[in-house]
């Protein structure tokens, strides 16, 4: 289940449990694995989360070796066929889930190393897509998610995990920074950009990747905290600031912070590949930023 894994990947977990709680599963996700070598157990607990919230009698000690030794009819798995994924497994798994499903009322696929696809295969995968089943959840896994079509991937709720060695002490000072730098965004929007030298790079080197990438972890923390206090939670992460994302939060609902909040996640990964991150954090800024007026005036 998610809660094994809270610790390891706790704002996916928050998110994913939250959509399972207030029944807005997405009909098609996209999980960025990082190479997480235990990408494929957490898709696999969010599978059983499902189900289960569907079937509170369901044993679940049961359904999770069923699930882990690939004995769970309404649970498909597509891996590449040596080094692609063939125009005929999907065919073939649209047809088997064109038929009814045997037990339980919700049917899942994983499509693994989704990458793989080439351009024929992934516009079939596209047509499966476009034409979704309310009984039906699409799960793509990736490390390469550059690679994967992009008609592919505006269609998908992108989830990424934090690598198995990406986790790394709380940082003070990070925190703190990133909390300002939330603040200014908030406070002047796109003008934050002319104070960058002061809030940012007079403490982190604008070069220095790990640290940046730790920042945006430490804001996209937070703007899952308020995400959190906009649905009316009040159990956060970051209780240190707890009044002012609150304030942050009570401007906004639940699907302008997420907007924000994948702005956030495409910024991180971006750092990850393009060498001018000044030019990313000025695009996080203006995105996020927007031009509305002050929250904190």
């Amino acid at each position: 289940m998610l809660s094994e894994y809270l610790e390891q990947q706790p704002l996916v977990c928050d998110v994913l449990m939250n959509e399972i709680k207030n029944g807005k599963i997405s009909h098609a996700y996209l999980f960025d694995e990082n190479n997480n070598p235990e990408a494929l157990k957490i898709v696999q607990a969010f599978i059983k989360e499902i189900i289960v919230n569907n079937d509170k009698k369901i044993d679940i000690n049961i359904l999770s070796n069923r699930i882990e030794s690939g004995n769970y009819p309404e649970l498909r798995i597509i891996e590449p066929d040596g080094m692609i994924i063939r125009k005929q497994q999907i065919l073939e798994l649209q047809n088997d889930f064109s038929m009814s499903s045997i037990e339980g009322n919700m049917r899942f696929y994983i499509i693994r190393d989704a990458d793989k696809m080439r351009v024929e295969t992934a516009n079939t995968m596209l047509k499966f897509l476009e034409e979704p089943s309310t009984d039906v959840v699409a799960i793509l896994m990736t490390n390469n998610i550059n690679n994967i079509l992009s008609t592919i991937v505006s269609r998908c709720q992108i989830i990424r995990l934090f690598s198995s060695d990406s986790f790394v002490n709380d940082d003070a000072e990070l925190s703190n920074m990133a909390y300002e730098l939330i603040k200014n965004i908030n406070l002047k929007g796109n003008k934050t950009i002319l104070d960058l030298d002061s809030i940012l790079f007079d403490k982190i080197n604008v070069k220095d990747r790990e640290k940046l990438t730790i920042l945006f972890d430490r804001m996209i923390d937070m703007y899952y905290d308020m995400v959190k206090l906009c649905l009316g939670e009040k159990d956060i992460k970051n209780k240190e600031y707890y009044d002012e994302l609150d304030k942050i939060a009570k401007k906004y609902n639940q699907e302008e912070l997420i907007i924000k909040l994948n702005y956030l996640l495409e910024a991180k990964e971006s750092i990850k590949y393009n060498v001018n991150t000044l030019a990313i954090i000025d695009s996080m800024i203006i995105n996020v930023g927007g031009s509305y007026e002050s929250c904190w005036s």
